[in-house]
């Protein structure tokens, strides 16, 4: 029982280098730097191509010009 007690009493106490509230805030601000990344890329999968011609739409054959 003494072996416990003397193992208790003999602790290491390693200290941060800085306060704990700077972590917070890195580690808040990393993952804010990764939500923003992550929203930024979220439809580009879904973006439609952009032609690289100029396409003519023809109107011909429809009710609409007929009037």
């Amino acid at each position: 029982m003494e072996l416990f007690f003397a193992a208790a009493e003999e602790t290491v106490v390693n200290e941060l280098p800085v306060d704990p509230l700077v972590y917070g805030i890195a580690i808040f601000a990393a993952l804010m730097f990764l939500l923003l990344a992550i929203m930024s890329l979220r439809s580009v999968a879904q973006r439609p191509e952009t032609p690289t011609t100029d396409v003519v739409r023809s109107d011909r054959g429809t009710e609409a010009s007929n009037n």
